[in-house]
């Protein structure tokens, strides 16, 4: 079995296994569940280390940005909940 069948999308070995206190950086919608990276690495003064260079390369390769609302939800389920 290859390699690449073991491997999930949005999986990262690194983050996983090697540096898992980059995890405070990947936000998760309280609702749907739906993961993505915080906006706070976009700032150009995160990529002052190699670490955090690293952790920003990881984070924009598996996941997309996704900023939470001060409930914890994501764009979409704000809309939903806020609509009703």
């Amino acid at each position: 079995m290859s390699h690449s069948k073991l491997t999930k999308r949005g999986y990262s070995l690194y983050i996983e296994k090697w540096n898992c206190p980059a995890k405070k950086y990947i936000n998760t919608c309280i609702l749907c569940g739906r993961q993505g990276y915080s906006p706070v690495i976009e700032d150009k003064d995160f990529c002052s280390t190699l670490e955090n260079k690293v952790i920003y390369t990881e984070l924009t390769r598996i996941l997309r940005e996704m900023p939470l609302d001060e409930l914890g939800r994501c764009k979409v389920c704000g809309k939903v909940q806020d609509r009703k």
